[in-house]
């Protein structure tokens, strides 16, 4: 058992990248339901015309709601990604601030 707290870098980029990959999809396939949606499919514009509109109406809500949660999906893959590299490069300076202070001469 280790006593270090740090993150697995490559795991994290492939988590990202799946976000990031889901959310695209999320999206890519809700544009077919919103063009579904706006569609009245029992072509009847009598008596079942009002629950048609209030149907098609509640469809299109709902896919732009799931539009905005797949646009948080694929945002959160990218800022895990930003958050990867910013922790990697923090890393990165504190080694070498490290290396550097350990190179040093002097009291400490």
């Amino acid at each position: 058992m280790s006593g270090e707290l740090g993150i697995e870098h490559g795991e994290v980029e492939r988590a990202s990248s799946r976000l990031a990959e889901h959310g695209d999809e999320f999206v890519t396939a809700l544009r077919y339901l919103r063009v579904r949606a706006g569609a009245s499919s029992w072509g009847d514009d009598g008596l079942f015309g009002a629950f048609v509109a209030a149907y098609n109406r509640s469809a299109l809500t709902a896919v732009e709601a799931y539009a905005q949660l797949g646009g948080t999906v694929g945002g959160t893959g990218d800022a895990l990604a930003v958050a990867r590299r910013r922790v990697s490069d923090a890393e990165g300076d504190a080694g070498r601030r490290i290396a550097g202070a350990h190179d040093e001469t002097g009291p400490a």
